[in-house]
C-alpha cells in the first residue's frame, strides 16, 4: 500500500511539473523547440547541417576528426567586447583579465589578448603560461587559495599587476620576496561578504580577517595594499546579489580608510556572470532526468545582459564617496563564462544506435565525461548537426564511450533518427570544458578556430604516444 502510494503521489508530481515546463514553454513560444542556433550565431545550411563560422560542422569533423572543439572567433570577439564595451560606458576606467581556469586554450587566450585582454591566474602553471604568450606582467593578476612559493616568487620578480592575497601567511612570503628583489609589490585581499563563495576562499569581513591583513601588509616596507578583491562564484544571474556584496566592499573600504590610513585604487569584482543559454541544473532537473525525463527548458531571457551588471554596479561607485572622477578607482572585472562560453562547440561523432526499452534509444557517441564534464550538472543544448532540418520524433539518452555508467552527456532528448557516423553538437563548451579534460581510456581532443568559412588548428589532438610520453618503465 506504501509503495502504491508513493508511485501515485510521484506521477502526480511528474504530471505536474511536466504540465508547468508545458506552460511556460507557450509563454516563450518554444513548444516545438528548443533553443535555437541563432543565440550563437550558428546557422543551417541548405543541407540541413549546422553552420559555425561560416564552416559546417558534419564538414568540420570530417576533416579535423571528432571529440572536436570549435571556436567561433567573430562570436569570440563579440562577446568580449560586449563585456569590456558594457562595463566602460558607465565607468571611465575598466580592465578586463580573463579567467585561464575557465578555457585554457592558448590559442584562444593569444587571441583575447591580441585584443586587449589582461590575464587572471590562478596556478603556477597559469602565471607561466601568461608570461609565455607574451602577456606584459603589468596586465596579469594572480588569485587563487594555494599559491605555492616558487609561483610567489616568479609573480614578484616578474612584476605582476597584482597578486590578491587568500590567506594571512601569503603577505609574509611576499613581502620576504619583493624585499630580495628590492622592489615594492602591489597587492590585494580576496574578501569575503554575506553572498557568494567562501569555504576555502579568501578572507571574512566581518569575522576581521581581512582588516588584519590590511593592517599586517601596511606594515611591510616591500608592499602596497591597494586592492580589494572579490569574487561570488559561476553562472550567477541574480544582479541584486552581486550589488549586495559591492556595497559592503565599499563600506569596508571606507573603514580602511579611516580606521587603517588604506586607500583602495583597485576593485577587482571578479568574473561569474550568468550567460542566457546556461543554467545549473536543479533538484527538479535531477528527479525529472532520473525518471526519463528532460530537464527542464531555458529561458534565454532569463539572464540579464552585462548592461544590467554594469549599469547597476557602477551606480554604486558613483554613489560612493570614491565617484567617477579623476581620482575614480580602476574597476577590474575576471569574466570567463561570458566571454568564451558561447563562441566554442564540441563536435562528436556517433558510433553505434541502440533501442531501449519504451520505444527509447541508446546513442552512443566517441566523447563523454572524458570531453564534456560541465554537461554533468547543468544545461547546455545539444544539436543534431548532421541533421538539423529533420523532425524530432524519437527520444535519446546520449551516452560517451567510457566504461562507467554515468557516462551520460545528455538523456531524453528529443532527436531525428540518428545513426552511426552522425555529428552531435553540443553548445557553450567554451567554459570549463577544456580544463576538465581527463584521459580517461583516450587520448584528449584537439580544437579549431574558425573565422568566416575558414578553419585551423589551435590544438591538435593528443596521439596515443603523447599519453604515455612522460611515463617511465622500471
Amino acid at each position: 500500500m506504501i509503495g502504491w502510494a508513493r508511485k501515485a503521489a510521484k506521477q502526480v508530481w511528474l504530471g505536474g511539473v511536466r504540465a508547468a515546463d508545458r506552460r511556460e514553454r507557450r509563454r516563450l513560444g518554444m513548444l516545438d523547440h528548443d533553443l535555437l542556433p541563432a543565440l550563437w550565431d550558428a546557422g543551417v545550411d541548405a543541407d540541413g547541417q549546422l553552420v559555425l563560422g561560416g564552416c559546417d560542422a558534419v564538414g568540420l569533423a570530417e576533416r579535423f576528426g571528432t571529440p572536436l572543439f570549435v571556436v567561433d572567433k567573430a562570436r569570440l570577439r563579440k562577446d568580449y567586447t560586449a563585456v569590456l564595451e558594457g562595463f566602460r560606458r558607465h565607468h571611465p576606467s575598466v580592465e578586463v583579465s580573463y579567467s585561464y581556469k575557465t578555457n585554457p586554450l592558448p590559442g584562444v587566450l593569444r587571441t583575447l589578448h591580441d585584443w586587449g585582454a589582461g590575464a587572471e591566474v590562478i596556478s603556477h602553471f597559469e602565471l607561466w603560461l601568461a608570461l609565455r604568450l607574451g602577456v606584459p606582467p603589468e596586465q596579469v593578476i594572480f588569485n587563487g587559495p594555494a599559491k605555492t612559493h616558487e609561483a610567489l616568487a616568479l609573480a614578484v620578480s616578474r612584476g605582476v599587476r597584482l597578486i590578491n592575497v587568500d590567506n594571512l601567511s601569503e603577505i609574509d612570503a611576499i613581502e620576504k620576496l619583493a624585499a630580495q628583489e628590492g622592489r615594492t609589490q602591489r597587492i590585494g585581499v580576496r574578501v569575503v561578504t554575506s553572498v557568494g563563495w567562501s569555504g576555502q576562499f579568501g578572507l571574512g569581513i566581518r569575522q576581521g580577517d581581512a582588516r588584519e591583513a590590511f593592517e599586517r601588509a601596511r606594515r611591510c616596507p616591500h608592499l602596497d595594499p591597494c586592492a580589494l578583491h572579490l569574487h561570488l562564484g559561476t553562472g550567477i544571474k541574480n544582479v541584486e546579489v552581486y550589488l549586495r556584496a559591492v556595497r559592503e566592499v565599499l563600506e569596508f573600504a571606507d573603514e580602511l580608510r579611516e580606521r587603517a590610513g588604506v586607500a583602495i585604487r583597485f576593485f577587482d569584482l571578479g568574473g561569474g556572470f550568468g550567460i542566457p543559454t546556461v543554467r545549473p541544473f536543479s533538484s527538479t532537473d535531477f528527479r525529472l532526468i532520473a525518471n526519463g525525463f528532460p530537464p527542464g527548458l531555458v529561458d534565454p531571457d532569463a539572464a540579464p545582459r552585462i548592461e544590467g551588471y554594469a549599469g547597476r554596479i557602477v551606480e554604486l561607485f558613483r554613489q560612493h564617496r570614491s565617484g567617477t572622477g579623476p581620482e575614480a578607482p580602476v574597476l577590474i572585472f575576471e569574466p570567463g563564462r561570458a566571454v568564451t562560453s558561447r563562441s566554442q562547440t564540441l563536435l562528436l561523432r556517433v558510433v553505434a544506435v541502440k533501442a531501449a526499452s519504451g520505444g527509447r534509444f541508446n546513442a552512443i557517441l566517441d566523447g563523454g565525461k572524458n570531453v564534456a564534464m560541465p554537461p554533468g550538472f547543468e544545461y547546455h543544448e545539444v544539436f543534431p548537426a548532421s541533421r538539423m532540418r529533420e523532425a524530432r520524433h524519437a527520444t535519446y539518452d546520449l551516452y560517451g564511450p567510457l566504461c562507467h555508467p554515468g557516462d551520460v552527456v545528455r538523456a531524453s532528448l528529443r532527436m531525428p533518427k540518428l545513426a552511426p557516423g552522425d555529428v552531435i553538437a553540443v553548445m557553450d563548451a567554451g567554459a570549463y570544458f577544456v580544463p576538465n579534460q581527463m584521459n580517461f581510456s583516450n587520448p584528449r581532443c584537439g580544437a579549431v578556430m574558425v573565422d568566416r568559412g575558414t578553419a585551423e588548428w589551435i590544438r591538435r589532438h593528443e596521439s596515443f604516444e603523447d599519453v604515455v610520453g612522460r611515463d617511465e618503465l622500471p
